[in-house]
């Protein structure tokens, strides 16, 4: 009896607080397939041959994979001004602990260029700043790889916060640099109705449990 008391305890406390981290950012996992909950500019979209989780990621700048400064996606060159190409959103943030999402940056570019060629901004201030330089091998292309950004929402005062992403060049036009944005669909916070139901079902097994032990 003391074994379930104990399970049954831990699955309430995990429901009713493990999500809480779990920002409510519109289409973070672009899973509709396209930017919608995103405003965006520039050189920006979604597509789905490279991805974290699900289905579809987004990509911001000019995606070249094969070095030809033309962006696979759209035939257009790149632009100067990593700014240019973004995509940005107001996050409704009450009850929540951290934003997180996951990126991937790709540049051909190196030391003295782009700099920097992909950025994170929460309001306006710069969160995660990388430079073409960061990631240079002097191979060639050069890739992140896929890494988690965590924004703190612990002593955060706002209910809203304006979350902008942006990728590109920095200083020329060519040379390419870009990035990928996805995010992991979280599991729903469960209504308090749902923690009354758990805690029902648990009184129940309770008095179960009194029944078939107590003779």
């Amino acid at each position: 009896m003391k074994r379930l008391l104990l399970f049954f305890c831990v699955i309430i406390f995990v429901l009713g607080s493990s999500n809480s981290a779990i920002s409510m950012i519109i289409n973070s996992g672009f899973e509709t397939g396209d930017l919608s909950g995103w405003t965006s500019g520039g050189q920006a979209g979604v597509q789905s041959s490279i991805v974290h989780e699900g289905n579809y990621a987004a990509w911001i700048g000019t995606v070249d994979f094969n070095g030809d400064d033309i962006n696979d996606f759209t035939g257009d060159y790149g632009t100067q001004g990593y700014t240019n190409n973004f995509i940005s959103q107001t996050v409704d943030v009450s009850g929540m602990n951290s934003l997180e999402l996951w990126y991937n940056y790709y540049t051909w570019d190196y030391s003295g260029w782009d700099e920097p060629g992909f950025e994170i901004q929460v309001n306006g201030t710069p969160m995660l700043s990388i430079n073409a330089k960061d990631i240079d091998t002097g191979s060639g292309l050069d890739s992140t790889g896929w890494k988690l950004f965590t924004y703190d929402l612990t002593n955060y005062t706002g209910t809203t916060l304006d979350l902008a992403i942006y990728a590109g060049n920095t200083g020329d036009d060519s040379v390419q640099s870009w990035a990928y944005i996805d995010s992991g669909p979280g599991a729903p916070v469960p209504e308090p109705t749902t923690l009354l139901l758990l805690g029902s079902g648990f009184v129940g097994l309770l008095g179960y449990g009194r029944r078939k032990f107590v003779k």
